[in-house]
């Protein structure tokens, strides 16, 4: 895995529980990165370095694949609180670069772009510091979040796996 773009800020300790949550079934593996990344555990109150989450997300890539990447986004929008206004997939596409400021804090931290096509089209650009399985996570759990099933396919070009500064989707529902 090619991340190599430099990011700098803090992520979220609830957010980054969501990992936690995602590989629930192998708690011997949660203690292992956990360990590998001398913390005891993720206090969601706190704030810890985006490089470090970075380097969990790509360590659960790592060690149990892609696929399991996949279920720690979709947990992370399973857990995650949303307004009133968010209820349907388009608001929650649209809202996804503000829930990623609540959960990212930081002069060089990335963003997500939403741009919409036809009836149930979106366009999804992550230039943020976490692994694509994650992002489709992420947009597989904003989907199902709201009933619908979608299918998501990676844009040809970049992709931040392999060393590209971003990643792009076109989502349809």
């Amino acid at each position: 895995m090619a991340l190599s773009q430099h990011f700098e800020g803090q992520y979220s300790g609830a957010a980054l529980h969501s990992f936690v949550l995602g590989l629930s079934h192998s708690e011997t593996l949660v203690q292992r990165i956990l360990d590998q990344h001398r913390l005891s555990r993720i206090d969601p109150d706190d704030w810890y370095d985006l490089n470090l989450a970075r380097s969990v997300y790509q360590m659960v890539a790592e060690q149990v694949g892609a696929r399991s990447l996949k279920a720690v986004g979709q947990k992370m929008i399973e857990a995650a609180p949303f307004p009133p206004e968010v209820n349907d997939v388009r608001t929650v596409l649209a809202s996804l670069d503000s829930a990623y400021r609540m959960n990212v804090r930081g002069e060089n931290i990335g963003r997500i772009t939403s741009e919409f096509g036809d009836s149930g089209e979106a366009f999804i650009t992550f230039s943020t510091p976490f692994p694509c399985a994650l992002n489709v996570g992420i947009l597989q759990g904003c989907c199902e979040k709201f009933g619908a099933r979608p299918l998501i396919e990676h844009a040809p070009g970049d992709c931040m796996d392999r060393g590209g500064k971003a990643c792009s989707y076109r989502v349809t529902w």
